[in-house]
């Protein structure tokens, strides 16, 4: 017999965490503290309020977890479409120059600091190494565009090299969703020849899937804009873009990647548009309502059982993500453009937030065996520490370029 929905606890629920929101995240700005930190924060109390009352039903566990989606999808679109592929493209080789070492130090320090804790395999370590590439957009972004640096040529390269580590974070993603299955009776002898395959072939979906993009793009995309447009000049553009992306994302997860990667290909699908703005704008009511879903069901997937084992294991990660990037990427900018770039480019690729909690987040829905609870708690903490430490070392390194260009 299917459980009955308590619309009206749902209901509740979604209006507290709404009306909370704005509050909470200006509380948490005066700190200098990402929203993401308090939203998560918030889903593990009510996971240990709900221990105790258990006034969480599987059902609305459930209808928690569909609003998270929702966020997911808001997230990842809006990353999409505030991307600019015309401004990556002109200095491409600048920005792989330093993405290709930005990506592949973290992931194979953090893939090498599972794989020798003890308790964990190479399943968890390939899952975390992917999960470590990432880098969050939308904490880096912060405090250069509150010292309004973020036009800067460094502003524009941090840009330009945090959108290619979030490409390339989905693409693993949508391999991971692939290859995931095969790996969960362990490392057999033929095991690497047949993910290798699966693999492969995941690749060139997900390619054929960029492609298709591309084409509505660059052909259908604005002629069907405008058209929504001349029906209704106020909503149509908003209706016809919130309509695409929800089916791009539902084609992405029929053909198993996931809802991510269709909403990010949506958004870079619809960034051409020159309406992009009023559609980025109407899509920040949206994120606002469900946004702040996803960080809190991340916080409601911690478990109190073994936390404080949890903690040695978060600071290792700490450690290990952050020093990932600022060599990774610190070191090329650094070559590039000089030490203080180097530094500030670095920095700004410590935080990890949205496709790195959504790689470990997938990880634990698959079981113990691909993420256990123990490292999906610590790499959560380890999160939170880099989505602080980063920002603060930003903001005072802008700070400091911004007083010894005012004293010159």
């Amino acid at each position: 017999m299917t459980e009955p929905v308590e619309y009206g606890l749902l209901m509740l629920i979604l209006g507290l965490v709404v009306l909370l929101s704005v509050p909470l995240r200006q509380g948490l700005r005066w700190a200098c503290l990402p929203g993401m930190v308090g939203f998560v924060a918030l889903g593990a109390a009510v996971s240990g309020i709900d221990r105790w009352s258990g006034v969480l039903t599987p059902a609305i566990n459930d209808q928690i977890e569909f609003l998270a989606q929702l966020g997911i999808v808001a997230l990842l679109f809006r990353v999409g479409l505030e991307s600019d592929p015309g401004r990556l493209v002109a200095q491409l080789g600048r920005a792989v120059a330093i993405w290709l070492p930005n990506v592949v130090l973290p992931g194979l320090a953090a893939f090498a600091l599972i794989l020798v804790w003890p308790g964990f395999g190479p399943v968890p370590a390939f899952i975390m190494g992917i999960a470590a590439t990432a880098t969050s957009i939308g904490v880096s972004v912060a405090p250069w565009e509150e010292a309004g640096a973020l036009d800067s040529e460094d502003g524009a390269l941090m840009l330009d090299i945090a959108e290619l580590d979030d490409l390339s974070a989905v693409i693993l993603l949508g391999i991971l969703f692939a290859v995931a299955p095969s790996l969960k009776d362990g490392m057999s002898d033929g095991i690497w020849s047949e993910v290798a395959l699966v693999g492969g072939f995941q690749v060139l979906k997900i390619l054929g899937f960029g492609a298709l993009c591309f084409a509505f793009s660059r052909f259908a995309e604005r002629r069907l804009s405008a058209v929504f447009a001349n029906l209704d000049s106020r909503l149509g553009p908003f209706a016809f873009a919130a309509g695409a992306v929800f089916v791009i994302a539902a084609l992405a997860d029929s053909l198993g990647f996931s809802l991510a990667i269709g909403a990010l290909f949506a958004g870079l699908a619809f960034s051409r548009d020159p309406a992009e703005r009023r559609i980025d704008e109407a899509f920040a009511y949206i994120l606002a309502i469900f946004g702040q879903f996803f960080f809190l069901s991340i916080g409601m997937s911690i478990t109190f059982d073994g936390f404080g084992a949890s903690l040695a294991l978060a600071t290792a990660l700490f450690v290990v993500l952050s020093a990932g990037k600022l060599i990774g990427a610190g070191l090329p900018a650094w070559a590039i453009g000089g030490g203080r770039t180097g530094r500030l480019i670095g920095a700004s690729m410590i935080p990890r937030a949205e496709i790195y909690l959504i790689v470990m987040l997938h990880g634990l829905t698959l079981g113990a065996w691909a993420v256990p609870q123990e490292l999906f708690s610590a790499a959560v903490v380890a999160a939170i520490g880099t989505a602080i430490a980063g920002p603060l070392v930003v903001a005072r390194l802008l700070g400091a370029q911004r007083q010894e260009a005012q004293a010159t």
